[in-house]
């Protein structure tokens, strides 16, 4: 794996780091994040489910927002 994508990460991995469940990241991802910026789904266009890769920095900084300030 290159540095360049070390930010990347799996949902498991997301959620550890994050402290939260995968229902509650499936929440954050409809309700607060933006696709291509917090999150990718990296699965062939075939595929019959999606394969999420999120961005933990950028999840981080945004969560780090007071909420009132969030999309200001």
């Amino acid at each position: 794996m290159t540095k360049l994508n070390s930010n990347w990460v799996t949902t498991g991995a997301a959620c550890s780091a994050l402290g939260i469940s995968d229902k509650q990241l499936w929440r954050l991802r409809d309700e607060l994040f933006t696709q291509g910026t917090h999150y990718r789904n990296i699965a062939r266009p075939q595929a019959a489910r999606p394969t999420y890769r999120w961005h933990l920095a950028r999840i981080e900084k945004l969560l780090n927002v007071p909420q009132e300030n969030r999309g200001a």
